[in-house]
């Protein structure tokens, strides 16, 4: 990831001002997509909708920056951030556009469905546009398959399995990681996921216990996975600028499987490897070899403030971001699956998730990070941070993510 450098301060500024060129900023916490969303405002710069992307070096800074200008006229015209419980205070705040109209415009021309919206959706009014919608895959480095004799799997059994070869030729299985704090809570949901769906969705909206039985078995499993040494250290970096970044161990075949967001295809193209070629991606299999399929997802959204002195231009560059021309630039610069319906992407692997999820229809269990309370998972990430360096403080862990959800729920009507 970016670090902080003595510039920094000089970019914060940047960002609580106003705009003056004609070229509006779209501001993000994204380093490694940063030269992409610009390459679209290029495009969009061509019939008056031009942008470019200004980015923040970490998520939380980039959190506080936004926050605190929202309510005046130096808020950012358009920014992305978090959907779920993370973007309801900011639609309660008052400070977002409504983007209904827009909506309404491309759902009318057949290039968007109904059920996209209703992640942005509050109170019968859609605040936002569709940064992107990721599935959380496995990405798989495919010599370090074909060396170690294995194929990926369909069963947890045959997960295991693979793990165990790859170990046996001193390959790291998968990665996990503490770096920038939020990465903490991949694993935990991905376990629970594919161990009990039902126990998560109760889990995440307050009506069962992160001291239950099932989450339990969840450390537990977590545990033997590390005792085994099937997860890289937990320090090591999820992004692509790291000494030990996955990214970098994976194009060195040190790292087999990297489990993300499928906008993590972008980081891996950062380092030389071919998609299609080099690495493939599968979907992670349950535990219970007859339950239905499930797959993590975000949706990611992109706002436009309703107090920003340059709104008029945003919204201009909001209808251009839903057009077909923005979104095929956009998808196939990313490599993302798409989410305008004229839409087709080049890149195989995105094209092999695509198909994944076509055949196997999967349950879409969304991402912890919006789908639970963020009063819960912000300090919660840093329990299970904790976890990862420390398993032996399991028990405690879990009591105290309990007492994080007790206190927020105990408060809710």
């Amino acid at each position: 990831m970016i670090k902080l450098t003595k510039s920094f301060p000089l970019v914060l500024t940047l960002a609580l001002s106003v705009a003056a060129a004609q070229t509006l900023e779209l501001y993000n916490d994204k380093p490694d997509w940063n030269n992409n969303y610009t390459k679209v405002g290029d495009l969009g710069a061509k019939s008056g909708a031009g942008f470019k992307g200004v980015t923040f070096a970490d998520p939380s800074t980039y959190q506080a920056a936004v926050r605190t200008s929202l309510s005046t006229s130096k808020a950012p015209a358009m920014f992305t951030w978090w959907s779920g419980y993370r973007m309801k205070d900011l639609v309660e705040s008052g400070t977002l556009q409504d983007l209904t109209p827009i909506w309404q415009k491309y759902q009318k021309a057949g290039e968007y469905g109904s059920d996209l919206a209703k992640a942005f959706t509050f109170d019968g009014k859609i605040y936002a546009l569709p940064n992107n919608v990721a599935y959380w895959a496995v990405f798989y480095n495919k010599k370090a398959y074909k060396d170690a004799g294995i194929t990926p799997p369909t069963t947890w059994a045959q997960l295991e399995s693979n793990n165990a070869k790859l170990k046996a030729r001193g390959v790291t299985a998968f990665g996990q990681s503490v770096e920038d704090r939020w990465p903490a809570f991949i694993w935990f949901e991905e376990f629970l996921t594919r161990q009990d769906p039902d126990l998560y969705e109760r889990l995440m909206v307050g009506k069962a216990k992160y001291t239950d039985p099932g989450v339990t078995k969840v450390f537990t499993t977590w545990k033997g996975w590390m005792d085994k040494g099937y997860f890289t250290p937990a320090s090591t970096g999820f992004g692509s600028g790291g000494t030990n970044g996955m990214a970098k161990l994976f194009a060195q075949g040190k790292l087999a499987n990297i489990l993300a967001g499928d906008w993590y295809t972008a980081t891996i193209a950062g380092t030389g490897m071919k998609p299609g070629d080099d690495y493939g991606v599968f979907i992670l299999p349950t535990m219970n070899a007859k339950a239905r399929p499930v797959i993590i997802y975000e949706a990611s959204p992109l706002i436009v403030s309703k107090n920003a002195a340059n709104k008029a231009q945003a919204l201009k560059v909001a209808d251009f971001w839903m057009s077909a021309k923005a979104q095929t630039l956009w998808s196939n610069l990313q490599s993302f699956t798409p989410v305008n319906n004229e839409v087709t992407v080049d890149n195989p692997v995105t094209k092999e998730l695509t198909s994944a999820l076509s055949k196997s229809k999967p349950r879409l269990i969304n991402r912890i990070w919006e789908a639970t309370p963020t009063e819960i998972i912000e300090p919660g990430v840093d329990e299970l941070s904790k976890f990862m360096l420390d398993p032996s403080t399991q028990t405690q862990v879990q009591a105290n993510l309990q007492k994080l959800a007790d206190a927020y729920w105990s408060k809710q009507k």
